[in-house]
């Protein structure tokens, strides 16, 4: 549903009943422990905590700053380069790439970028840049909890007469998602998107709702620790 910040009503679910819609799609996602580049990877693993328990095909991450959590997937790496990892006080911006192709034929690319003294205009300024950099006519869904409020979407991307085109998702499969997850409580907020991307450019065959679950998941558990 196309709408405006304020006018929209948010849907009120338990975070246990979000944490079970979410913990279905684990199994999909689940590797091999000693192949798990998640864990191999010197980088990506000093942020992970293998004492705290979550579904299986994910891990524990704590932020750098100690300014959020989230659950991590495995066979993604979190990227070293400085031009894709910033971890300050105030903002973090972090890079997640899927290791290999999988079953499917794509790869996925999680960016996530966590910000703090945020007003509720800065918010909304934000949201609004979401929308318009990656939604289909400025479609999206609104999910709250008692700790956040998550604004979230997808749709298809892809270039026709060499110019950028937005399909709705309910007709192509989606391969972009998005969401800001913003604390109820503290003037904090999360912009998440995952990018889903073809080998070579060849065509593949996307599962919707396997995907929007794996998103889902990733966007329910994440955290504020302030």
């Amino acid at each position: 549903m196309k709408v405006g910040w304020m006018m929209k009503k948010g849907i009120w679910i338990p975070i246990v009943v979000l944490i079970a819609l979410g913990g279905g799609v684990a199994m999909a996602f689940a590797l091999n422990g000693s192949d798990d580049i998640a864990l191999t990877d010197d980088f990506t693993s000093s942020f992970l905590d293998p004492e705290v328990e979550i579904d299986e095909g994910f891990h524990y991450f704590q932020s750098e700053k100690n300014n959020f959590s989230m659950w991590f997937p495995a066979g993604y790496y979190l990227s070293d380069d400085p031009v894709q990892y910033e971890s300050k006080r105030h903002f973090e911006s972090l890079n997640m790439y899927e290791k290999n192709v999988n079953e499917s034929g794509f790869r996925g690319h999680i960016q996530l970028k966590y910000r703090d003294n945020m007003t509720e205009h800065r918010a909304h300024l934000q949201l609004n840049r979401l929308l318009e950099d990656l939604s289909y006519e400025q479609q999206y869904e609104q999910l709250q909890t008692d700790e956040v409020t998550i604004y979230y979407g997808s749709s298809y991307f892809t270039l026709k007469d060499k110019k950028g085109v937005t399909y709705d998702p309910n007709d192509h499969f989606a391969n972009r998602y998005f969401a800001l997850v913003q604390s109820n409580d503290t003037e904090e907020f999360i912009v998440i998107t995952y990018r889903l991307a073809c080998k070579d450019g060849v065509a593949c065959e996307i599962n919707n709702d396997q995907e929007s679950r794996f998103f889902d998941t990733l966007i329910q558990n994440i955290r504020f620790r302030k």
